[in-house]
């Protein structure tokens, strides 16, 4: 749950590369900072305590040479500075551009918040996080409701895309864009799949909510709210047990032999299906000739 959306925003150097008339100038030229650049001349926050080799202007200002060690980098033209030099950022060898920003800006304080740790130490319910996907509190937590009634600030199927990706894990977009009505009268299931959902609902003592057109959502299948948030005999609670805080985890198993066998031979039926290499002999309505690679080459650019 540790994006750091702030730091990367204000702590990203890369420049462009299409080349534009402010980059064939240096920062003193042009006074043009590269899209997404740390701003400068702004006074450093008291509370913040760089490194000693991290150069301050007069009146604890940030400069260019703050975070870069290049000699004379704001004379140079941004095209002609080298990004890769181990001085462009002061004090090398990070893994990841959010670490070097924690020489002055806080880790703790950036760390994207997990709004799914809703419970204090003393077991009574965070209410603000309840407040970021929904608009009002519900004080009725023994009962479940349906999900147009629960006050989402999204509809159910946009919900989590507002932090989760569309595709958190495999076969995800396979599920969400599924209709059970669909799948029920496909050759693939002989079951009525909205039935047997409801019997496990009954058998399970759980709530798998789907949406009013009979879709899969990421609700039917993950718990947004931690054990103890909604009430003890409210079906919603009831989920699997497991360390929010660690979040996911995984291990080597030996199930990874069986893996490794299945792809394999599913790799050896399509390589046999591919069709046999052949070579252009005779080129038609092309602008330039791709046999010798001229054509590819007007846009690409190949190592040797």
């Amino acid at each position: 749950m540790k994006i750091w959306f702030f730091l990367l925003l204000i702590c990203n150097f890369a420049f462009a590369d299409e080349s534009t008339d402010w980059q064939t100038q240096s920062y003193k030229q042009s006074k043009h900072l590269p899209d997404l650049h740390h701003v400068v001349d702004v006074k450093l926050l008291d509370e913040m305590q760089p490194p000693a080799e991290f150069f301050l202007k007069e009146d604890k200002k940030i400069g260019c040479k703050t975070c870069h060690g290049l000699e004379k980098i704001a004379e140079t033209p941004y095209d002609k500075i080298d990004k890769n030099a181990p001085d462009f950022l002061r004090k090398d060898g990070y893994k990841k551009l959010e670490m070097f920003c924690s020489n002055c800006h806080d880790k703790k304080a950036h760390e994207r918040p997990n709004i799914h740790l809703m419970l204090n130490d003393d077991g009574s319910i965070k209410k603000e996080n309840c407040l970021f996907c929904h608009s009002e509190i519900n004080e009725q937590r023994e009962k479940v409701r349906l999900l147009v009634d629960t006050n989402l600030r999204l509809s159910p199927e946009k919900v989590c895309l507002g932090c989760h990706l569309k595709t958190p894990h495999f076969n995800a977009v396979e599920h969400t864009d599924a209709n059970l009505k669909t799948l029920e009268n496909s050759k693939s299931s002989a079951r009525n799949m909205k039935n047997n959902l409801k019997k496990t609902e009954k058998e399970q003592g759980v709530h798998l909510p789907i949406s009013e057109n009979d879709e899969v959502l990421c609700l039917t299948c993950h718990s947004p709210h931690a054990k103890g948030v909604l009430g003890e005999k409210n079906p919603a609670s009831n989920q699997v047990n497991g360390d929010i805080k660690k979040g996911v985890e995984y291990e080597k198993h030996s199930w990874n032999d069986v893996m490794e066998a299945d792809k394999r031979e599913r790799l050896e039926k399509i390589a046999a299906t591919l069709p046999p290499y052949q070579r252009l002999k005779n080129e038609v309505l092309l602008r330039l000739p791709a046999k010798d690679g001229t054509l590819c080459l007007s846009c690409h650019e190949f190592e040797n």
